[in-house]
């Protein structure tokens, strides 16, 4: 058996932490977690909210053909800043030569209240509580993606406003800057709508001529405390704690 796309599978897995990655530093209602704490973040208080996640793409295929995928999940945050959030991931693998469409759906709590995150997914029946040591001199998380949200040199910015989107008001940025293929100039256009209130990124859409488009969005938003409920690992799951020592 081999993999097929990488691609698709990355492309994929984004939907699950660009919106979150994106979103600026907030100052009314955020608290910052210590850089010591193994779970560091910028903890967003008193703005809960639940939604529905849609992550849509058009990937151009090297034959000059285009294959779209979807995929779907949902998040939500609490009052204290707890965040919790379930996706797919999907994946293709040849079988004697025949092409196998796999999924999963992974989940996620982060809990700067309790100072440890839960994982788990729908396939392996167990799950992994990490407890971070409180004020422990560690490396503060990082999004492994960064360097795909920074600003490309040479990108021109341009405000687009304001517009409801969902039932809330989000405010568009839109950059875009030129590459060359085949001796061809071309733009390459990304756009982003986030919403002050909730402190959310709500869509988020890129336009790349060379592998193709991606559009990352939260629908049925909910304001107000979540239902939980749904995050909790099944009770059949085995649960493993790993508690990071002090350094």
């Amino acid at each position: 058996m081999s993999i097929l796309s990488t691609a698709w599978l990355i492309g994929l897995l984004l939907a699950g932490i660009l919106l979150q990655a994106a979103a600026p530093a907030a100052r009314k209602g955020a608290i910052h977690t210590p850089k010591g704490s193994g779970c560091a973040d910028d903890r967003v208080v008193e703005r809960p909210y639940s939604a529905r996640r849609r992550f849509t793409s058009i990937e151009k295929l090297a034959e000059g053909t285009t294959r779209q995928t979807e995929s779907s999940g949902s998040e939500a945050r609490d009052s204290q800043g707890r965040t919790y959030s379930a996706g797919e991931r999907h994946w293709i693998y040849l079988d004697k030569g025949k092409p196998i469409v796999k999924s999963e759906m992974l989940y996620r709590i982060h809990d700067p209240v309790a100072n440890d995150d839960t994982k788990w997914d729908s396939t392996s029946k167990e799950a992994k509580v990490i407890h971070w040591p409180t004020g422990a001199p560690g490396t503060p998380a990082t999004n492994p993606f960064s360097a795909l949200l920074e600003p490309v040199p040479g990108s021109a910015a341009e405000k687009l406003g304001t517009r409801t989107l969902e039932g809330v008001v989000a405010e568009g940025t839109r950059t875009a800057y030129t590459v060359s293929l085949n001796n061809q100039e071309l733009s390459v256009v990304h756009e982003r709508w986030y919403c002050p209130e909730l402190k959310i990124v709500v869509l988020e859409a890129n336009d790349d001529p060379r592998t193709g488009t991606w559009r990352n969005e939260l629908v049925d938003i909910v304001r107000g405390e979540p239902d939980v409920a749904k995050y909790r690992p099944p009770a059949d799951y085995v649960i493993h704690h790993v508690r990071v020592p002090v350094r």
